[in-house]
C-alpha cells in the first residue's frame, strides 16, 4: 500500500479509539474496540515509517499477528530503536489480542494499551 492509505487506515483506527470508543462508550466499554484497533493502527504507523525512509517497498504488507513474538525482529529491517519500538508493540499487540478475545478486563489493563498506542504514536511520527 500507498504511504497515503496507511495514513488513512491509521487515522480512522486512531478516530475509532479516541473519538468514538473513549469519548462515546467510555473506557471500561470499549475494551474489545481499543483491543482491535490499537495494535492495527500502530502496525499502519510502523508501515508509514518504513516506507518514508525507503526501508520496505509499497508492496510489502506488514500484519500485526507477526508482532506475536520477538521472531519479527528478524523480518524487518534495521532501524533507529527497532528493538525497543518492536518489543513494545510485541507487548502491544500481546495485550490487544487478550483485549479483543479475552474476558473483561480491569480499567488499568485497557488504558495501558492506550498509552503504549501513544507511546509508539510518538516514536513513529
Amino acid at each position: 500500500m500507498k504511504i497515503e492509505s496507511h495514513l488513512e487506515s491509521f487515522r480512522e483506527h486512531r478516530e475509532t479509539i479516541f473519538d468514538w470508543a473513549i469519548k462515546i462508550k467510555g473506557l471500561k466499554e470499549s475494551q474489545r474496540i481499543i483491543g482491535t484497533h490499537a495494535s492495527r493502527g500502530i502496525v499502519d504507523l510502523l508501515a508509514v515509517y518504513l516506507l518514508k525512509r525507503n526501508l520496505i517497498d509499497p508492496g510489502v504488507q506488514l500484519n500485526h499477528r507477526w508482532f506475536k513474538s520477538d521472531k519479527i525482529l528478524e523480518r524487518l529491517p534495521e532501524f533507529d530503536n527497532k528493538k525497543e519500538i518492536v518489543l513494545r508493540m510485541i507487548e502491544l499487540e500481546l495485550l490487544c489480542e487478550d483485549l479483543t478475545y479475552g474476558s473483561p478486563k480491569a480499567e488499568l489493563q485497557i488504558k495501558k494499551a492506550v498509552e503504549i498506542f501513544r507511546e509508539l504514536e510518538e516514536k513513529l511520527k
